[in-house]
């Protein structure tokens, strides 16, 4: 019971506007990335805990800092559920060229009977090389639910874009400093209402043009159960 207060206190507080927060990294598709492992990708944040789930990697100036969740000021506080790899990363060095081709791969892995799991909140971190938080984005659209089986292993994950607006403010930062002068850290917390089982859920960024999008089934089903009852719908109402 305390963790999960402890829990929706974090997303509370990552739901709270940061200094230079954006609501809009919103949910892409599924993201298959071909020959690439996950062992090749440059991790940032790594979390694994059960029911809940939350951390935070942030750029000081000097170092990567590890936290539960991030400041106001941009700088992660309090003792997170990091299992793993944890680093900030250079935005150079994630392959991303420009505010359009910025993404984050959410890849969850949920080894029990339900492997469905609640992605409550998401904040990508964007740092000059002083420590100053210059830019983030929050999810569009908190509290996802997905399903881990849906993405497959190893070289699949839950895909998430910038919209245009904010990939054209990101953009601005790349032209001014460079994208080998921008470090990426990043926050979330999962687990509620659907808790994890305790595995490691990774999320890195990485330069959308190399991953194939497809539809998550399980969004594919509903929207396809949605179509079906409207158009029996309108039948319905043509036949009075």
């Amino acid at each position: 019971m305390k963790k999960n207060l402890l829990a929706l206190s974090a997303v509370a507080l990552l739901a709270a506007p940061l200094s230079a927060a954006r609501a809009d990294l919103v949910f892409a598709g599924i993201a298959d990335l071909g020959g690439t492992g996950l062992g090749a990708v440059n991790t940032i944040l790594t979390i694994a805990n059960s029911p809940t789930e939350l951390g935070c990697v942030s750029w000081n100036g000097t170092t990567t800092v590890l936290g539960a969740t991030v400041s106001g000021t941009g700088q992660c506080t309090g003792t997170g559920d990091q299992n793993g790899l944890n680093s900030t990363q250079l935005l150079s060095a994630t392959g991303v060229t420009t505010g359009s081709n910025f993404a984050l791969l959410f890849n969850p892995a949920e080894p029990g009977n339900d492997q469905r799991v609640t992605l409550n909140t998401l904040v990508a971190l964007f740092y000059n090389n002083a420590g100053t938080l210059i830019f983030s984005a929050q999810l569009q659209v908190p509290n996802q639910t997905f399903n881990a089986a849906d993405q497959g292993t190893g070289n699949t994950g839950f895909e998430f874009i910038l919209t245009p607006t904010e990939a054209a403010t990101l953009q601005g930062f790349i032209t001014a400093l460079g994208t080998s002068n921008i470090h990426v850290g990043l926050a979330s917390t999962l687990g509620v209402p659907f808790s994890s089982d305790g595995a490691h859920e990774t999320f890195f960024a990485f330069n959308s043009g190399i991953a194939t999008i497809t539809p998550e089934p399980s969004t594919t089903v509903l929207m396809a159960t949605g179509l079906f009852g409207l158009v029996g719908f309108v039948r319905r109402r043509r036949s009075r």
